[in-house]
């Protein structure tokens, strides 16, 4: 069986803000982005961390003030060509950071 990452480009983002942190592969004709992993921390109680394929949300997860990480084995995927980002929210200190693989033409 192949492995569908054998073929691809990785890639890794991370961002850094007070309120809103988001970490963005930026979509290209064509290619698909596919997140493996994602890492946030946030200060808030109760924050929420967002996957977007796009602005469509297709995982979400309550992390509340603390750090935070999940993997995906199988990946994540957004539209090809869309962007693929993760997104969390914080009171002054949160940190977003995604790893994965883009493939396709």
């Amino acid at each position: 069986m192949l492995n569908k990452f054998q073929h691809g480009t990785p890639f890794a983002v991370t961002a850094t803000h007070g309120t809103d942190a988001v970490a963005t592969q930026t979509g290209v004709a064509g290619k698909t982005h596919t997140l493996t992993s994602v890492s946030v921390s946030s200060d808030k109680a109760g924050s929420i961390l967002l996957i977007k394929d796009g602005t469509t949300t297709i995982w979400q997860a309550q992390v509340g003030a603390t750090f935070y990480n999940a993997t995906f084995p199988s990946g994540l995927s957004a539209t090809p060509g869309n962007l693929i980002s993760a997104e969390i929210d914080g009171t002054s200190a949160c940190k977003a950071n995604i790893a994965g693989i883009t493939t396709g033409v």
